[in-house]
């Protein structure tokens, strides 16, 4: 194996773990505030088919990011009404979420018609071999360290997730912060949904997610809730799926089934390893006011 191999594959990995490290910081993000964000799958769903008509239909794939953005604050926003003004089981309210966004999903791609199931341009510009979408999501995950762990409005977003009633105690909003954190969230995925098919495969399929949010939910376990972690553990299974894909190109004996359950082989490996983490006390909780 060359140098320029290593580097051709060092590329590949963290093109694949994209899309992984929007959905894992969204994860992240929404049970650090005491929320269990199963719904991270739909929602990057939802913005990976709004990416690509965006693109389409607009001819711009900013504003098939753009669409992308709105989609995600569309479906933070049903979640939180959901999750917390109900409230409402949120591991029931979550998968119910990803099987209606996988059936709307088919059904908004085929109303579409051809058209819609076309190949675009996507992102072209590379920046040392980067995407803009690889780029901020590095950026953001640093970002969201320093914010978590080096700010004052990270503390009480950590604080709602460990004593929800403690929090309201002190004088945080608790409703308000997780809404707010749940929006957000929705972004985060629906970028990561964006960044899979416009700045990787450059098309929509049927649940061409193929479970990366349960990937990301894994990795953010593995990385303990926090966002370095998350991300390196993000980039692992990148580097299993770019490793699936290289292995079928070379034309490696084997069937090709077995290489693309790599990916999914690692995220059981990586969830046995970690055993009972230990999350924000209050994750998955329903905050009722006392």
């Amino acid at each position: 194996m060359t140098g320029e191999w290593w580097v051709s594959f060092l590329l590949s990995t963290v093109r694949s773990a994209t899309p992984l490290i929007f959905g894992a910081l969204a994860v992240l993000l929404a049970e650090r505030a005491g929320v269990m964000n199963i719904g991270v799958e739909g929602a990057m769903l939802g913005g990976a088919l709004a990416g690509i008509l965006g693109m389409i239909y607009a001819g711009s794939v900013w504003i098939g990011v753009l669409a992308a953005l709105v989609t995600g604050i569309l479906l933070g926003l049903a979640l939180a009404y959901m999750s917390v003004c109900l409230p409402t089981d949120q591991v029931s309210v979550g998968i119910v979420f990803n099987v209606a966004m996988l059936g709307l999903t088919s059904f908004i791609f085929r109303v579409g018609g051809k058209q819609a199931q076309e190949i675009v341009a996507g992102v072209t510009t590379q920046i040392f071999g980067l995407s803009p979408f690889t780029i901020l999501a590095l950026i953001l995950t640093v970002g969201m360290w320093w914010f978590l762990f080096c700010s004052g409005p990270g503390l009480k977003l950590r604080s709602a997730g460990e004593n929800a009633h403690g929090a309201e105690a002190a004088g945080v909003n608790v409703f308000s912060l997780r809404i707010i954190v749940l929006v957000i969230a929705g972004m985060l995925s629906a970028l990561g949904g964006a960044a899979l098919t416009l700045g990787w495969v450059r098309s929509f399929s049927d649940n061409v997610t193929m479970g990366r949010g349960f990937i990301a939910l894994a990795a953010v376990y593995f990385g303990r809730w926090n966002p370095i972690l998350a991300t390196l553990a993000a980039l692992i299974f990148g580097a299993g799926e770019a490793l699936a894909y290289r292995a079928q190109a070379v034309g490696s004996s084997g069937s090709s089934f077995y290489y693309l359950m790599l990916p999914y082989v690692l995220t059981l490996v990586a969830v046995a390893l970690t055993g009972q983490a230990r999350g924000p006390a209050d994750v998955g909780k329903p905050y009722i006011r006392r």
